[in-house]
């Protein structure tokens, strides 16, 4: 690519002493793949770190066994993609490191359970933690922050679990990506990284929750036995509750529309409400905060997440078996009633041109107080 671009700058500077151009050089763009492009490719990397990992299994048997060596190996593999991405490579060469950075971690993570000994611990599962949200960071690569984001939330789970806290993952993961969300502007530099990592989080924060529905949560895997289902149900929905209340509240406070004390007490009671109906359809909480926040953002990715875990997670609700068809039925209509009857609410009694002008005459009075006076005399 640099030397293209030089032959081009000799050209242009030829064409210059015959005065056939003016100006200076200016190099030309380079094109970006398409999406679809970059997914395959990215298939292809993932693919591509099993091999690799499979080649050191079956020919370095003896040399996997021991866990320094695979700390060795495994941090080298991840620092020569990191040095490779950082130069930003062609297509080709930029997946294969991504396949030796995902080997690298596959190797990392089976040392540190060789060297803890025991699987159902909680350190193994930190350690892993803590160098998955390192990567996400560091690497200079989009796909392998959202992969490194996903690893360390199911790191994060495991954390959780083994500390007897399984009713704060749902909400933690929740908060955590909608913190990235509302805040990844606030740094040009930072905010693909921060938009990577709310994705990670949140491509496994959607089946996470839905394994709760379907009956094969983190405990049914494990065999074993967490807090009663009733208490650890109703915890983990209150937790969501207050992740909601924190989204709301955060765009209201960042609107440009000025909202009296009791409108806002009005939309905070109408979310409690929608919060507490909803208890029942175990994640639809998290598929109004996507949808919600993916609207005051305009980003469609997570609006379509939204959309797609709502219709996942009514739909599973509804074939459940825990209650009668009737029961269910009733408790989706009565649902669907209450965001009808906030939609009404809302063109009635809070039209934006109305709250944009009362808005606009606000902040003129505070300009001109005395012409206020005046107008009120």
């Amino acid at each position: 690519m640099k030397i293209q671009q030089t032959q081009q700058q000799r050209l242009w500077q030829r064409l210059q002493e015959k005065a056939l151009v003016n100006g200076e050089f200016q190099p030309a763009e380079t094109l970006d793949s398409p999406w679809f492009i970059k997914l395959l490719l990215a298939c292809s990397g993932w693919f591509a770190s099993l091999f690799i990992l499979g080649f050191f299994l079956l020919t370095l048997q003896d040399l996997v066994e021991n866990s320094a060596v695979c700390l060795v190996v495994g941090s080298g593999m991840i620092l020569m993609a990191y040095q490779m991405l950082k130069n930003k490579p062609s297509e080709f060469l930029e997946h294969l490191m991504l396949a030796f950075s995902l080997a690298g971690q596959a190797l990392l993570a089976w040392a540190i359970f060789m060297i803890d000994n025991t699987v159902f611990s909680v350190f193994p599962w930190f350690a892993i933690f803590i160098i998955q949200s390192s990567l996400s960071l560091i690497m200079p690569h989009y796909i392998h922050s959202v992969c490194s984001a996903f690893f360390a939330s199911i790191a994060l789970t495991m954390c959780f679990h083994y500390l007897q806290l399984s009713a704060f993952t749902s909400a933690s993961l929740l908060l955590l990506a909608l913190f990235l969300v509302l805040n990844e502007w606030r740094s040009v530099k930072w905010q693909p990284t921060f938009e990577a990592i709310s994705y990670g989080i949140i491509l496994l924060l959607i089946p996470f929750k839905a394994s709760y529905i379907i009956g094969y949560d983190l405990a049914y895997w494990l065999n074993e036995t967490t807090l009663e289902q009733s208490w650890y149900y109703y915890l983990d929905e209150l937790l969501l509750l207050f992740t909601m209340l924190y989204l709301i509240v955060t765009l209201m406070q960042r609107s440009q529309h000025h909202f009296p004390f009791n409108t806002k007490l009005a939309i905070i009671g109408a979310t409690i409400c929608l919060c507490l109906l909803s208890m029942q359809a175990s994640g639809i909480t998290i598929g109004f905060a996507l949808l919600i926040v993916g609207f005051s953002n305009s980003n469609k990715v997570l609006q379509g997440l939204g959309i797609t875990s709502l219709l996942f997670y009514i739909s599973s609700y509804y074939y459940l078996l825990t209650l009668t068809l009737l029961e269910k039925s009733v408790i989706l209509f009565m649902m669907g009633l209450f965001i009808l009857a906030i939609r009404y609410a809302l063109l009635k009694w809070l039209n934006p041109m109305q709250i944009h002008s009362d808005s606009s005459e606000l902040s003129h009075k505070q300009l001109n107080p005395q012409q206020g006076d005046n107008d009120a005399i």
